[in-house]
C-alpha cells in the first residue's frame, strides 16, 4: 500500500519541490478513506492561525497544454474535493478523503497563501505548517473596483444571481444581510433560518463539506448563502457519476435540504 504523501510550497506553481516526510504519520482512518490532519502556526510568534481556509481540490486528470508545452492543464473534480478550517488552536482534520491526488490550498487573510500537492491513499497524513505574515504597510493602494462590485461579480460567476432571480424555491442570503446581522460564523448565519445541525447537504464554493467544519467558518469571508429545503436547482442534482452522488453521503442526500455557501476565496 502506497503511504500518503504531502508536498508543499509557498510558490504559486502546483509543481512543488519541498517535501515534508517528517510530517507523515500512519494511523487507521475509516476503511477506504484517508484523513488529513495537522496544525498551522504564525511565522511571527508561533501562535495558532485560527479560521484558516484549507482546501483539497481533487485532480481528476492533467495534460500538457497545447498552447504552451511548458505548462500543464489540470482538471479538477469539486464533487470529490474537501474543505476544512482551523480551530482556535490552529488545528484541523479533514476526514473521508478519497484516494487520489489533490491540489492543497491554505489561505488566511494577513498571511501568504500556501499551495502544494497531497497524494492520499487510505492512511492518515499529518502536515504542520507555518504561514508567513504579510506586511501591513502598503506603499500604494489603487482602488479599481468597489467591494460591492467585487461581491456581485463573484456571485454572478457562481450563478447565485441568476438563481435568485429565476423564481427557484430557495432562500437567498446576500452579503448585505450577513453584515446587517453581524454574524460571526456560518453557524450564526444559518441559525437565523432554523438550521442548527448536519441534517442537510452542505457545499462551500461547490465543494462538499461537513457541518462540523463549516459551522465555525468566519462569516466575514462569506458573500452569499443559498438554502433549498424542498428540491434544488437541477445543476446540483447530478454529476457525471449519476444523480444524487454530489454528496459524500450518497444518493439519499439528494432528498435532504441543500445549503450552498459562497466565499471571497477563489
Amino acid at each position: 500500500m502506497r503511504p500518503p504523501t504531502l508536498i508543499v510550497t509557498t510558490a504559486a506553481a502546483i509543481v512543488c519541490a519541498v517535501a515534508m516526510p517528517h510530517a507523515l504519520r500512519g494511523q487507521a482512518p475509516p476503511p477506504g478513506r484517508a484523513v488529513f490532519t495537522g496544525r498551522i502556526r504564525s511565522s511571527l510568534d508561533s501562535t495558532p492561525v485560527r479560521t484558516a481556509d484549507i482546501r483539497l481540490v481533487f485532480i481528476d486528470s492533467a495534460r500538457t497544454s497545447a498552447a504552451n508545452k511548458d505548462s500543464v492543464e489540470i482538471f479538477a473534480d469539486t464533487a470529490r474535493s474537501r474543505v476544512g478550517v482551523t480551530d482556535a488552536d490552529g488545528a484541523f482534520a479533514i476526514r473521508r478523503v478519497a484516494a487520489g491526488r489533490y491540489m492543497l490550498q491554505i489561505r488566511r487573510m494577513g498571511f501568504e497563501p500556501l499551495q502544494g500537492v497531497l497524494i492520499a491513499d487510505t492512511g492518515t497524513v499529518r502536515g504542520d505548517f507555518t504561514m508567513q505574515v504579510t506586511s501591513q504597510l502598503l506603499s500604494k493602494v489603487t482602488v479599481t473596483e468597489s467591494s460591492v462590485d467585487l461581491v456581485k461579480q463573484r456571485l454572478d460567476i457562481d450563478g447565485y444571481l441568476d438563481r435568485a432571480h429565476s423564481g427557484v424555491a430557495g432562500t437567498f442570503i446576500d452579503r448585505k444581510e450577513i453584515l446587517r446581522r453581524r454574524s460571526q460564523t456560518v453557524a450564526d448565519i444559518l441559525a437565523v433560518y432554523g438550521i442548527y445541525d448536519d441534517h442537510a447537504e452542505f457545499q462551500l464554493d461547490r465543494m462538499p463539506v461537513d457541518y462540523e467544519l463549516l459551522r465555525d467558518y468566519p462569516a466575514d469571508l462569506v458573500i452569499g448563502v443559498e438554502i433549498y429545503r424542498h428540491g434544488r436547482p437541477t445543476e446540483f442534482n447530478m454529476t457525471r457519476r449519476g444523480p444524487g452522488m454530489l454528496s459524500s453521503r450518497g444518493p439519499a442526500a439528494s432528498m435532504q435540504p441543500m445549503i450552498l455557501v459562497w466565499t471571497f476565496i477563489r
